[in-house]
């Protein structure tokens, strides 16, 4: 058997592709490895959404390519975004590279595999029409995240055509799944003792909008809803445009899915909004947090934001800083915009210096610490609910887990240094010292 090593580079999106990938290499007699010096394949599923993370996904497979000369590694394989974004030259720009599997094809591996060891001609490469994902309803996956919670990919591709992504041209348009076999996702999860769920895509709102049968995002959440057991359902990446009155009423009813909404603005300056075509304004954003901070008191709030945007202004950016130092958000991302060479937004050019990018995205952020600071502190005494995950990453000397207002690998943790818990059980944590972005507290029950 031939053995595997599959590096994922990129998003939680990312990982899903890659563990649809690991569960066909099993159905095709693939063995796997964590060491890449014993692997007689070398796969990498790249990033290519920044010229950043696409020239760290070519460095990353130019590394690895030296278990060719050093070790055992006989194929180096590219896949997901760093091929689709560079189909014509990627092969000639990395002669060490054998073979390539675009974005729509991750079940293809084996295949792919399959020709190159054969030589056939024309085998090297894989690169189908992007949409439909009709892999994703395979349901052939290998879990790589902890054992409590997984993620759950609803859809692919997106349609909103915002001027500063390229994700339109690397993953297609907007593609959903089928209610069904996203049920049939998460009952499989649960048997296997998952306890969170958490619901991803380029635009969760929008989910069931192409399958133009009545589904929509709300659809689903109700299904879910419906599933027995002691489970969390999390939602992230929510349009703000499409996220209407029947997913707030779901998401208010709801007994699993928490009061966690993780919907990215990206700025607030109209005119900036405007030219990133975010199709939404400064009273719009308002009214929409109005309303859903009236009819699910304490959500937790996580937004995205983006400074140095071509034609953001000092002015434009002092309006962003002050609406996150309102305190409005739970928790906030802050990235500095990226000029590219496939992104509408580049006819504006890259104006605004590097330097001044830095400036305001650590203003942002250290506004940000300064509002999650303050709320985490009046959460000293209180008693939360708590997924334990196990043995903290910083010391064995404490558990660590999250409460309902904390996503997994983005958010701030729960730090248990008192009392006995299971990994992946829920437990009652007293809240005794608050940090920045984490809690410590000691387990009640």
């Amino acid at each position: 058997m031939k053995r595997v090593y599959l590096e994922t580079l990129g998003c939680a999106k990312n990982r899903v592709d890659s563990e649809l990938m690991l569960g066909a290499l099993a159905k095709g007699g693939y063995a796997f490895t964590q060491d890449p010096a014993q692997a007689e394949v070398i796969v990498v599923n790249t990033c290519a959404f920044l010229t950043a993370a696409a020239q760290e996904s070519v460095d990353r497979l130019l590394a690895l390519s030296d278990h060719k000369r050093e070790g055992v590694c006989e194929k180096l394989v590219s896949a997901g975004c760093l091929s689709e974004r560079y189909r014509g030259a990627l092969l000639e720009e990395i002669p060490e590279l054998d073979g390539m599997l675009g974005s729509s094809g991750f079940h293809e591996l084996p295949l792919l595999l399959d020709d190159l060891y054969a030589g056939r001609e024309g085998g090297r490469v894989r690169l189908g029409a992007r949409p439909h994902y009709a892999h994703y309803e395979r349901l052939e996956r290998i879990q790589t995240t902890p054992r409590h919670y997984a993620y759950v990919k609803v859809a692919e591709g997106c349609s909103n055509m915002c001027s500063f992504c390229n994700i339109p041209a690397l993953r297609g348009y907007f593609s959903s799944r089928t209610v069904a076999a996203i049920v049939r996702e998460v009952e499989g999860h649960l048997a296997r003792g998952v306890r969170e769920i958490n619901l991803i895509s380029q635009d969760t709102s929008s989910y069931g909008v192409d399958l133009k049968d009545g589904t929509r995002l709300a659809t689903l959440l109700r299904a879910l809803d419906g599933l027995a057991g002691e489970f969390w359902v999390r939602l992230f990446y929510a349009y703000p445009n499409t996220f209407g009155a029947p997913e707030l009423a779901a998401l208010a009813e709801s007994r699993h899915v928490l009061p966690y909404l993780d919907m990215p603005f990206q700025h607030v300056a109209d005119h900036v909004l405007r030219e990133m075509n975010r199709r939404i304004t400064e009273r719009e954003m308002r009214a929409k947090l109005d309303v859903l901070r009236q009819r699910i008191p304490g959500l937790a709030l996580r937004t995205t934001f983006i400074v140095g945007f071509p034609t953001e202004s000092e002015a434009d950016f002092q309006r962003l800083l002050g609406f996150v130092e309102e305190g409005g958000f739970e928790h906030v991302g802050v990235f500095t915009y990226s000029h590219e060479d496939n992104i509408r937004s580049s006819r504006f050019g890259d104006p605004v210096p590097a330097r001044i990018k830095r400036l305001r995205k650590k203003a942002l952020l250290e506004a940000q610490q300064r509002v999650a600071a303050r709320r985490n502190a009046a959460r000293v005494g209180q008693l939360l609910e708590v997924l334990v995950e196990g043995v903290s990453a910083e010391t064995e000397l404490l558990l660590q887990g999250r409460a309902r207002f904390q996503g997994p690998e983005v958010d701030g943790v729960v730090l248990v240094n008192e009392g006995q818990a299971q990994a992946g059980a829920f437990h009652a944590v007293r809240i005794t010292e608050a940090h920045a972005y984490d809690l410590v507290g000691a387990i009640a029950r």
